[in-house]
Order: structure tokens, then C-alpha cells, then sequence
């Protein structure tokens, strides 16, 4: 009677009874189960017992060297180490637990070697998502079996419902099963090898608009479908419509990250990514992207110190510090610091703890900036144009007939910037011919005629108006210090002037009864504080109620100090008065406190004198 030949009977070296041939793309360990099941054997373990190398059960099954080529994946490592072609590492791999796709385990009960990679969570081929637990009793399915199709409360795998797959998650599936079984890509992405893609999902896959991870690459558990679809998603999506969700990435990032002059410290884990942990040159194409992103959208400079940059990077970055900015506008740091406070130019500025700034303007800003410091004057040289004194400039920039385009009043500039072209509306010709010796000019009638407050800007604006008219002592245009004017005529503008001003005053003489600087007075009109009324002809005029009534509502720091007999600065440190205006609280030069808040911490210091005396 015959028996059944088994493997038992064969002796090494001798070909097995039944000898199945591999599928291309098949599994190493789906080949080895089914030819385990073939030659009579119930587990991959049974037959270790018998055949103890890979290269045994090959040699029995009598696997040709293109045929063991066709296959992919790892073996059990019980059955010895695994040598993985194309770089790729253990970790890489599922060893325990399987995936499949119900319509190709229809078409042929064998398992795709793509399957086993812990990150393959798709079917390239039919786009839908794999499965790795049974549709009935929901039990994670084990590689250690005999049959792929049932599971063993004997549903059939075959028939679990069919989801599919994102486009974007496809492609990507695609690309890397293209570089481990070298077929043509037709994607745009860039060629990687197959460990490169497993690297960038692992270390990309992460990183999202809404989440940028602390430690990327750190991943636990992916060999859980779940957790490597959800990675493969991430980087599937960040890829996808290259490079707009990759820039919105970046720019989550950097809106979220705190104020820093440091790229490597604004970007944080995805800088160490793209520049540490994926430094290959497979990867350059990630970091040109993250380069071309800082040139459109990083707000500071890139000089030399960042060296992981292409030296093209740190050439052709258009912003530049404040210091570059003037030597390539040819103008002296002061003024671009000047235009820069009253926010003329745009610019980004980052103040260190220490109080130092740094500030970065574009480059397209520069011929803008060249252009404004080169038709603007300072105020000494606004007044030799002029042919004027300082203070009557500071006058005129008071009442308004000069506006500054940089002021030390609004913006809290080291100085005036005057457009050359206001300088110019300042002067005048000759309308008229006159006696030379019945006409003055403006400069001298300035020094002898003893104006009063006000009333200087009153007589430009009176010539401006051509109230008064010029007289043409010399041909051209004149500044305004070398206007020539009648004196006659001056004289009876000055009477009518005068006549028409009533009780008021101006505020420079305003200043004078509050014993206060010019510039203090003006500072306290423009908050109100100090109270005007508009006169046509001579412009702001302070009443002598509006002056009794800021005294009563007001007191200075000065006096506040010496009615509480300590030094100033003592009594901004400790007093629980707030001054209404001051250096620290509006720009104003001096402090000024509220009566109503002084006065009973003024009584509270007479007190406690009589006591101690007594």
C-alpha cells in the first residue's frame, strides 16, 4: 500500500513533492506559508523543525535566483536573520500582525510584500484602504497562520467593506512601491529611494497646520493600522499640491512660534528636520522649498551665520538690516531710523530682553527711503534755507504752515524731517516795487519789531494769503527771512491784527504766565488739557480764564515734589496719584498731576510735619 510522499521522506538536498513558484511582489513570508501547506505541513513552525535555514527550504523548493528576487518582505527570525535589499531595516517592517485588501485576496489568497511595511496602509491598485482585523468578530489577524483567507472564527477576510483612499494618500502608496520595485513614477515629486520615503513619512507625517510635534520621528505603535494611516495621511497631504500646503505648514509655524530673530529657533522641530534629521540629498528639495518660503515670508535677515543655508540663500534674501539699508541708500542710519518711527518705510522689528532692537526692511523698500531722505531737510538746515532761526521754524511747524514729514512731537523722533518741497512753498517774488527804504525784511523785522506770540504766524500766513504784499527787491524767488515787505502796510496789518485779537494770548505767551517751556505748553494744548479757541487771523489763542482754569485743575510734578518735600523721582515711585500726561504716559516733557488727587496727599505731608515737630 502506498503512502502520501512528505517532506519527512526527503533528505536534504532532495526536491520537494510539491513545489509552488513565487508571484511577483509576493510576500517571503506568504511564500513560505503556502509552501509550507503544500508539502503537508500546519505552521511555518513544523516546518523549522525539519528545515532549518531559508536557503534549505529554497533549495528544496528549488527557487531559482530571479525567483527569490520576486519576492519582498522579511522572513520569521526564528528562521534566522533577514537581509533586506535596498537599505531598507527590521524596523521598517511588520513581523507580527497582517494587512490585507479584501478585492486582491479575491483575485489570488497570497499577501503583497508591500503589505508588510508598517506604513503601507493603502491598495495602489484598487485605491481603498487595507484591513488588518476580521469584519465579523473584529480580532487583529496574525502573520503565524495557514490559511490568509478566514479568520479563525471563520469569517472570510475577503469580503470586509471597502473604503477608499484619499488621492493624495494613493500617490504617495505609489511612489514608494514604485521605488521598491523600480516602476516608472509618473509623479511630479522627486525620485526617492525606498528607505527615503519611509523617512520622510516617518518625520514629516506629523507636522500639520494645526499640529507641529515636539519630537518628530519618535513614532510608537505603528505597526497599529490606524496610527501609520494616519502618518501616511499627514505626509500624503502635505505633499499634495506641492509646495501650497507645505508653505501653509511653515506659515502656521512661524505664526504660532514666539518673536525671534533666530530661523532655527521660529521653526523649531521642522528646521532640526529638514536640516538634522533628513540632511540627505534626496531631501535638498524639501530645504530649497523652506529657503524660497524665508526669502518671501521670513521677516528678518539671513546673513552668513546661518551656514546650513545654500550660500545663494543668504546672497539673495531681500532683507537687510537697518545698517545695510542706509550704506545701499546712501543715507545716514539716523534718518532711516527717523523715517522708520514714523512708519514712512515699512519695517519688522524684534526687541531683545535686553532691550536692544533689531530691525529689517525689505530691499524694494530702499529706493523709497532713498527717496524721501533725499527731499527731506533737518530742521538746522530747514532754518539756513529759510534764512530764519531755529525757534521761529519750531514755530511755524507749531502753527501748522510747516508739516514735517518726520516730527518729534507725533512721532517721537530724535528730529524734524522737513520735505524740501514745504521749504520751497516758503518762498517768495516780488509782487510790487517799492522805495527800498520804506521795506523791510522779514528776518529784520523779526529782530526789532518785538512781535508777540502768535502773531509771527499770523504774518506768514498773511503773506501767504497775500494779505501783505511782497516787494521785489531782487530778482527771483526769496526765502521767507528775505521777504521784503512794506512797512507801512506791516504796520496797519499789525494794528488791525492786534485789534482784532482781544483778551487772549498766544501760546508761547501762555507758556511764559504758566512759567513753562515752549514745548511743554504746546503739548498740553494738543491733550487738551490747555484749553484754545481758533481765531481766524491769528490762529490758537489761549484766554486768560483757560489759563486760571488749568492751574486750578492742575499741578506740576515739580511743584507736587516740593509740597511733599522729597525729589521727583521719589514721588513717581510712591505716590498713588497717576499723572494725566508725562514722558512715560503720553511723550509729554513734564508730568502733570490732577489737584483734586494732590491736594489731600499735599495736607496729609503738612500733618505729619506738625506732628514730628511737635
Amino acid at each position: 500500500m502506498s503512502r502520501e510522499v512528505s517532506i519527512h521522506d526527503a533528505q536534504p538536498g532532495w526536491p520537494w513533492p510539491v513545489r509552488p513558484r513565487p508571484i511577483d511582489g509576493e510576500a517571503t513570508f506568504s511564500y513560505m506559508v503556502r509552501a509550507a501547506c503544500a508539502n503537508g505541513y500546519e505552521s511555518l513552525r513544523q516546518l523549522h523543525t525539519g528545515v532549518k535555514s531559508v536557503d534549505a527550504l529554497y533549495e528544496g523548493v528549488r527557487l531559482s535566483a530571479p525567483e527569490r528576487q520576486r519576492l519582498f518582505g522579511p522572513h520569521p527570525s526564528y528562521w534566522g536573520g533577514n537581509d533586506f535589499a535596498l537599505g531598507l531595516l527590521p524596523a521598517d517592517f511588520n513581523h507580527h500582525f497582517m494587512r490585507w485588501c479584501p478585492i486582491c485576496l479575491r483575485d489570488s489568497a497570497h499577501l503583497r510584500g508591500q503589505w508588510m511595511l508598517k506604513l503601507c496602509c493603502v491598495c495602489s491598485q484598487h485605491a481603498i484602504h487595507l484591513h488588518d482585523q476580521c469584519p465579523v468578530c473584529g480580532l487583529v489577524q496574525r502573520l503565524e497562520r495557514t490559511d490568509f483567507e478566514r479568520c479563525a472564527c471563520g469569517a472570510r477576510l475577503a469580503v470586509a467593506p471597502v473604503r477608499r483612499a484619499a488621492p493624495s494618500l494613493v500617490r504617495v502608496t505609489r511612489a514608494i512601491e514604485a521605488s521598491i520595485f523600480c516602476k516608472p513614477e509618473t509623479s511630479t515629486w522627486p525620485v526617492l529611494s525606498a528607505p527615503d520615503w519611509l523617512r520622510l513619512a516617518g518625520y514629516l507625517g506629523q507636522f500639520s497646520e494645526a499640529f507641529q510635534p515636539a519630537r518628530p520621528g519618535k513614532i510608537a505603535n505603528l505597526h497599529h493600522l490606524e496610527q501609520a494611516t494616519t502618518l501616511m495621511t499627514g505626509v500624503s497631504q502635505l505633499l499634495d499640491d506641492w509646495p501650497t500646503h507645505f508653505h501653509a505648514v511653515m506659515a502656521a509655524i512661524q505664526n504660532k512660534a514666539e518673536a525671534s530673530p533666530s530661523i532655527r529657533r521660529a521653526f523649531g522641530a521642522l528646521y532640526r528636520v529638514l536640516y538634522d534629521d533628513l540632511r540627505g540629498d534626496g531631501f535638498q528639495f524639501l530645504r530649497d522649498e523652506f529657503e524660497r518660503y524665508l526669502r518671501e515670508h521670513w521677516w528678518g535677515v539671513v546673513c552668513k551665520r546661518n551656514r546650513s543655508f545654500k550660500s545663494q540663500t543668504v546672497a539673495d534674501h531681500p532683507r537687510v538690516t537697518l545698517k545695510h539699508a542706509a550704506q545701499q541708500a546712501g543715507v545716514a542710519p539716523a534718518t532711516v531710523r527717523r523715517l522708520l518711527q514714523a512708519e514712512l518705510i515699512p519695517s519688522d522689528q524684534f526687541v531683545f530682553p535686553s532691550g536692544r532692537k533689531v530691525r529689517s526692511l525689505h530691499q524694494d523698500d530702499l529706493a523709497q527711503l532713498a527717496t524721501l531722505a533725499n527731499n527731506c531737510v533737518t530742521l538746522s538746515e530747514a532754518a539756513r534755507q529759510l534764512v530764519l532761526p531755529e525757534r521761529r521754524v519750531r514755530e511755524l511747524i507749531a502753527g501748522g504752515i510747516i508739516l514735517p514729514l518726520v516730527s518729534r512731537t507725533h512721532d517721537k523722533a530724535a528730529a524734524w524731517l522737513i520735505p524740501k518741497q514745504v521749504i520751497q512753498s516758503l518762498c517768495f517774488a516780488g509782487c510790487a516795487i517799492f522805495d527800498a527804504s520804506s521795506s523791510i525784511a522779514v528776518g529784520r523785522l523779526l529782530r526789532f519789531w518785538r512781535l508777540l506770540d502768535g502773531e509771527f504766524i499770523a504774518l506768514v500766513q498773511a503773506i501767504v494769503n497775500r494779505q501783505l504784499v511782497t516787494v521785489a527787491t531782487q530778482s527771483g524767488m526769496m526765502p521767507l527771512g528775505n521777504v521784503a515787505l512794506d512797512v507801512s502796510n506791516v504796520r496797519n496789518w499789525l494794528s488791525s491784527y492786534r485789534l482784532a485779537s482781544g483778551p487772549s494770548m498766544t501760546i508761547d505767551q501762555a507758556s511764559q504766565h504758566l512759567g513753562l517751556k515752549q514745548q511743554v505748553a504746546y503739548d498740553l494744548v494738543r491733550r487738551g488739557l490747555l484749553v484754545t479757541v481758533k481765531n481766524q487771523s491769528s490762529g490758537s489763542r489761549v484766554q486768560r480764564e483757560a489759563i486760571e482754569t488749568f492751574r486750578s485743575a492742575y499741578i506740576s510734578l515739580a511743584e507736587f515734589s516740593r509740597h511733599l518735600q522729597h525729589s521727583p523721582r521719589w514721588v513717581l515711585q510712591n505716590t498713588c496719584a497717576t499723572p494725566v500726561t508725562g514722558p512715560s504716559v503720553d511723550g509729554c516733557r513734564q508730568y502733570f498731576f490732577r489737584r483734586s488727587e494732590a491736594i489731600p496727599l499735599m495736607g496729609n505731608a503738612v500733618k505729619q510735619e506738625k506732628c514730628h515737630k511737635d
